[in-house]
């Protein structure tokens, strides 16, 4: 059976087509009910990865059983070659090209692995394809673990583009990104204190962090990143690590480009809050380092003595708990100091795990 010259030009266009908008050169934002389209990068491997992972994994799983069949029975391959086939999803007409499941379909994980190994190597410009990314794969039924999803959070804060991962909070129902998950709480939390810290709390970042922190705050009050009318045991809301952060950056804004004043009340706020999840069962880091892996006490316990410091500093005689304040701040300066002593002990090596950790507590402000 052979194909008209007119339908074969006609499906040579349409193949052309959605090539391009599977390839944005805009940033864009993916269409609830359309696929995910991915800005164009430069990075020709990248581009081919991710269109990999359109073609054989993230188009088949929005497609009907019947169409389906069509694209994986192994009687199909010369009837779709012979008579060309499109099926609409969205803005798009998408093409129903034979796909042979023995030998055509790269491994999913890897594919996506492959994808951030890619971006993270990039200027940074490729972090804009991480929504649609990872909206494609939720859409295909991948289930990424926690530490994964950490790792991508981490990858992407450390290229300067936290502001890609806050877009995917926000987006949870499609990207599946959220902060129930202890890496990804963690990870944005600790990019939220890195961020300003590393541009040496210039008001500049401090700014941006912080308004980075008051969407990361309004999330954590919905349900679907851990929140609720009630906070139950381990809820984000009231964990000293989490309000630490928060309260630093207030306190840095406040202390260095607000005049030392507590204008907007989010230093006295902050520090009640802080105050009254500790309360009387402080627990200071402990003076022996981890001896591999990130050096966590020091990452959590580092933003909770900076904000108590800075607090005490900005509110003064108005401190709403001063007593409490200062004993708790100098419980965390001494076992935060102890375990500094250790670290630096280990004689660690630049950029390993105890080398940041040493680098987070010395570069704070104290004077």
């Amino acid at each position: 059976m052979s194909i008209c010259n007119r339908c074969a030009r006609r499906f040579v266009t349409q193949s052309s087509t959605t090539s391009r908008r599977a390839f944005s050169q805009t940033s864009t934002q993916q269409k609830h009910h359309g696929l995910p389209v991915f800005q164009e990068s430069s990075n020709a491997e990248l581009q081919d990865t991710l269109m990999s992972l359109r073609s054989k994994h993230i188009i088949p799983a929005y497609l009907p059983p019947t169409q389906k069949h069509l694209i994986f029975g192994t009687k199909n391959r010369q009837l779709l070659a012979d008579n060309p086939r499109t099926y609409p999803i969205g803005e798009e007409e998408i093409p129903l090209l034979w796909i042979d499941r023995r030998t055509e379909i790269p491994n999913r994980t890897k594919t996506f692995n492959t994808a951030i190994e890619l971006m993270s190597k990039g200027d940074g410009k490729e972090w804009a394809n991480l929504p649609s990314l990872l909206s494609g794969m939720k859409s295909c039924g991948a289930k990424l673990p926690g530490a994964v999803m950490g790792k991508v959070v981490r990858k992407s804060a450390n290229s300067g583009r936290l502001g890609v991962v806050i877009q995917c909070l926000q987006q949870v129902e499609h990207t599946g990104l959220s902060l129930r998950d202890e890496d990804v709480l963690a990870n944005v939390m600790w990019a939220l204190h890195n961020f300003a810290q590393q541009d040496d709390w210039s008001e500049e970042a401090t700014t941006k962090a912080m308004k980075w922190a008051g969407e990361v705050a309004v999330l954590l009050e919905t349900f679907e990143h851990g929140g609720g009318k009630s906070r139950g045991r381990g809820d984000a809301r009231t964990r000293a690590e989490v309000i630490g952060v928060f309260l630093e950056l207030s306190a840095v804004r406040a202390y260095k480009y607000q005049d030392g004043k507590d204008t907007d009340g989010k230093v006295k706020m902050y520090a009640e809050r802080l105050l009254a999840c500790i309360g009387d069962q402080a627990q200071p880091p402990s003076q022996s380092p981890r001896t591999q892996g990130p050096q966590t006490e020091m990452l959590n316990g580092t933003p909770i003595y900076h904000g108590l410091l800075l607090a005490e500093k900005v509110l003064g005689s108005e401190h709403p708990q001063a007593d409490q304040a200062r004993r708790i701040r100098e419980d965390y300066e001494a076992g935060l100091t102890i375990l500094a002593q250790a670290i630096e002990a280990q004689a660690p090596k630049e950029g390993s795990y105890g080398g940041q950790a040493l680098v987070v507590w010395r570069e704070l402000i104290r004077d």
